[in-house]
């Protein structure tokens, strides 16, 4: 269910920061429910991806084609606010992302 999934996303999160090495084996299951047809999902994983993200941009760089498509694609006021913060965080390392 959608509210499961929400939850288990939001929870991962909190695994992440207790241990590191979880992030691993996790993060290509995490990054499937960015295609989620429930909107509260993908919003709950763009929020834990964008803690991530502002702690370690570098690993995140190469999605950055993702990000900007869920930025295109979104209706959700708080999931473009995360997606800013994601680019706000990752522009420093690739200027290109400013154009």
């Amino acid at each position: 269910s959608a509210p499961c999934r929400k939850r288990s996303a939001l929870v991962l999160y909190c695994c992440f920061l207790k241990y590191p090495d979880a992030l691993r084996p996790c993060f290509k299951g995490l990054v499937e429910h960015l295609d989620d047809n429930e909107q509260s999902v993908v919003c709950s994983v763009v929020s834990v991806l964008c803690e991530l993200v502002i702690r370690h941009p570098h690993n995140y760089l190469e999605m950055a084609p993702l990000f900007y498509r869920l930025l295109l694609s979104s209706t959700n006021n708080w999931m473009t606010m995360k997606l800013l913060k994601i680019f706000g965080a990752l522009t420093p390392l690739e200027p290109r992302l400013t154009k």
